[in-house]
């Protein structure tokens, strides 16, 4: 199984292998939705190069659903696990890592998950090539010296950040795909995890959820709310509710691209997480339904970002204050704080895979690209839903 990735923005397309001559193969291992835009960003790159052909395949897991869903949107049918462990591959690119053996090849991991796990499984050599930790941060660089001479840390940048950044200029056709009319504003909720508490700052279950009061408390007429799961976490299953469903809470699916609903939107509310963090880029209020983690270094000095939302007052007075008091620049320090090298993952991941793939780079500058436009489910509120 093979595809080219000819349509650059969110296509792959099924291609043939012959013909070509030698192609090395490149083998993308996505874990879940949320997690794979980063080795999705880097099939991009290697998918133009006809020296390349690009395979897919997903990670055991709870969201094998969603993945298949968002592959067979991209146009492919992936690999089974089983398949490629045991494929012949120039390179693996992951976004994390995952104990038991892995094809013999060199490796680029983005290490979403946590540097020290990641740092962790490549020195218990569950690889047979090298393995390249690809870096957001400086601040993130390991020290190596305990996992083994071929392991590396490169700092690549963060290709979330960049793609937000370049989706920014089409916010308004991202707000229409949304179905967000001209008159109304965008309420962006990040869902409660499994196992999280589902409340906002001390708001308990029989005060109501947060989307509960912010569809009862907001005017449907002016507003819009849209809920999306924490990027990395397992939905809980109790968030969304059938009835929040049902009285108009829009969802964004976990194989749609959420990026998209962060550059669309007015409001974007949740607990500390790469949804409000990553929400600071887009210059709209961030409002947080918990206090941020203490933590040191960088995100200590960034633990102050976002308007906290309160349970004691109504919900549309504190989405007022929070426009009147929000100032971009408070949160620069969290948008510091995510990468050190902003506007650079593309051309520093493909140097870097090159390297590996011991090939010459194309001769072109790539660049981040707007994500695709999102979609969302509704039911109407005369339909009953099974959950």
């Amino acid at each position: 199984m093979g595809f080219e990735w000819r349509r650059p923005l969110s296509r792959f397309d099924p291609g043939w292998w012959g013909g070509l001559g030698d192609r090395r193969t490149v083998l993308v291992v996505v874990g879940s939705p949320e997690l794979g835009q980063p080795v999705l960003d880097t099939a991009r790159l290697a998918s133009t190069d006809p020296r390349l052909r690009v395979l897919l395949t997903t990670l055991p897991g709870p969201s094998d659903a969603a993945v298949d869903a968002l592959l067979r949107d991209a146009g492919t049918v992936p690999l089974s696990w089983r398949e490629a462990r045991s494929g012949d591959f120039a390179l693996v690119v992951a976004a994390g890592l995952a104990p038991g053996r892995w094809p013999s090849a060199p490796l680029i991991v983005f290490p979403w998950k946590g540097m020290e796990r990641a740092v962790h499984l490549a020195g218990r050599k569950i690889h047979g090539g090298p393995v390249v930790l690809a870096c957001a941060h400086e601040v993130d660089r390991p020290l190596l010296h305990e996992t083994g001479a071929t392991t590396e840390a490169v700092v690549v940048g963060d290709s979330v950040h960049d793609r937000i950044v370049a989706s920014l200029p089409f916010r308004d056709f991202y707000r229409r795909a949304l179905g967000v009319g001209r008159h109304r504003r965008l309420v962006v909720v990040a869902l409660p995890a499994a196992g999280a508490a589902n409340r906002c700052g001390g708001l308990r279950r029989g005060s109501g959820t947060l989307a509960h009061r912010l569809l009862t408390e907001l005017p449907p007429e002016g507003f819009q709310v849209l809920g999306l799961h924490e990027p990395g976490t397992l939905p809980s299953p109790s968030s969304p509710s059938a009835a929040d469903l049902r009285n108009g809470l829009g969802l964004l699916p976990l194989e749609a691209d959420w990026r998209a609903a962060l550059v669309a939107a007015d409001w974007i509310i949740g607990a500390p997480g790469a949804v409000t963090r990553y929400g600071t880029i887009t210059g709209v209020p961030v409002m947080l339904t918990d206090a941020p983690p203490r933590a040191t270094g960088i995100s200590s000095a960034a633990a102050s970002y976002g308007v906290r939302l309160v349970a004691h007052r109504p919900v549309l007075e504190q989405l007022t204050e929070a426009v009147a008091q929000w100032r971009p620049d408070h949160a620069q320090t969290v948008v510091r704080g995510i990468t050190s090298e902003p506007g650079r993952f593309d051309r520093a991941v493909r140097r870097t895979m090159y390297r590996l793939l011991r090939l010459p780079q194309p001769a072109t500058i790539p660049v981040a690209e707007p994500v695709s436009p999102p979609f969302r489910i509704e039911c109407p509120a005369d339909r009953p839903i099974d959950v």
